[in-house]
Parts: C-alpha cells; structure tokens; sequence
C-alpha cells in the first residue's frame, strides 16, 4: 500500500530521510515536527529544539503548515513562514497555495498549535 498516494484523503505527508539511522514516510491529517541541533551554553552540551513545523487543518476547512524557529535567549518561538492551501476549492484559475513569510512573534500569524 503506498501511503503517500493522494486518493487517501490524507491532508499532509512528511518524508524524512535520517541517513543511516533510516527514513520514514507517512500521510496523516495533523502533524508536529521538532528538528533540535546541539549547542553549548557554557560547559553543558544540549540538545535545543530550533525548528517546529505544525499542520493542521483549519476551522474553515483550509490547511495550515507553519515553520517556527526558536533560540535560547527568546521568550517564545517565532513564526518565519505560514502556507495555507484551500483544496476544497474546486474550479478556480488561482492557485489554492498561499504563503506568509513574514516574521511573527505573539501577534501575526494563526497558530497550528493543535498539531502537536
């Protein structure tokens, strides 16, 4: 069965490639999606979360993917990109695939935020 064919209904796929630890592919209808990176911060070595990516589908039936970044020194993660899609809109000449790119922090942007 080939999970990522589009007559499943399913709003989102993610496609990751971990070399040779291995991959993994899916289609789902929400997902999170936490990338952390090891950093310093004085003589401790972690691993800090830097990337989320959150999808959802949205209360008026579009979909929602959002990049955030975040950073030790900042009060909450920063929204660097929204793409929303309307698949549901049948027959019109414009692309259903809009992207905000703009930088957000507390007020901006709607929160995936149920992707969790």
């Amino acid at each position: 069965m080939d999970l990522m064919a589009p007559p499943d209904r399913r709003k989102f796929q993610v496609r990751c490639d971990a070399g040779s630890q291995g991959r993994f592919e899916v289609g789902t209808d929400t997902l999170s999606v936490r990338v952390g990176q090891r950093m310093r911060t004085g003589k401790e070595e972690e691993v800090w979360e830097s990337v989320h990516i959150l999808c959802k589908e949205q209360s008026d039936g579009s979909l929602t993917v959002e990049v955030l970044v975040c950073h030790s020194d900042w009060e909450e993660a920063k929204t660097i990109a929204a793409i929303h899609s309307r698949p549901q809109d049948e027959g019109t000449e414009t692309p259903s695939l809009k992207c905000d790119l703009e930088l957000s922090g507390s007020s901006g942007l709607h929160r995936a935020s149920g992707a969790q």
